[in-house]
């Protein structure tokens, strides 16, 4: 559900979006958690670095957590000898409860399954029953 609000934030997923593919990931390998406070005041962030919530407007340059966030993307490749681990991080739509995974080159997840998103008809249920979503009527029809 958190990828659907991520992905669609008026959620309305249309037809067009139907060609989307959808994977389940399988395990996730040892990751740098950007989630946890403890890692967070150890490297001077807040949860803005996963949210993405930093005011622009009428910014003072140069600005604090930009900076270590440019500190810390470069110490990590260091850290990790340019093959740094997956980041886990909070979601910009559920902050509180969802979780994000990027991934670089050097780090992968397997997949447990790959369809169309148009397909996933146990998904548009959920999201439509429990989420409040908007998917095309033949899609869970």
């Amino acid at each position: 559900m958190v990828a659907a609000r991520e992905r669609f934030p008026s959620r309305t997923i249309t037809e067009a979006d139907g060609d989307h593919w959808l994977m389940a990931l399988g395990p996730i390998p040892p990751a740098l958690h950007l989630t946890h406070q403890r890692n967070l005041d150890v490297l001077g962030l807040d949860d803005r670095v996963s949210t993405g919530r930093i005011v622009t407007s009428g910014r003072v340059d140069p600005d604090l957590l930009l900076e270590t966030c440019g500190f810390l993307a470069d110490a990590i490749y260091d850290w990790w000898h340019g093959q740094p681990p997956p980041l886990l991080y909070r979601s910009r739509t559920m902050p509180a409860v969802g979780r994000s995974v990027a991934f670089t080159g050097s780090s992968s997840v397997p997949t447990d399954s790959i369809g169309r998103l148009r397909d996933a008809r146990a998904l548009h249920a959920h999201l439509v029953l429990r989420a409040r979503f908007t998917v095309p009527p033949d899609w869970i029809a």
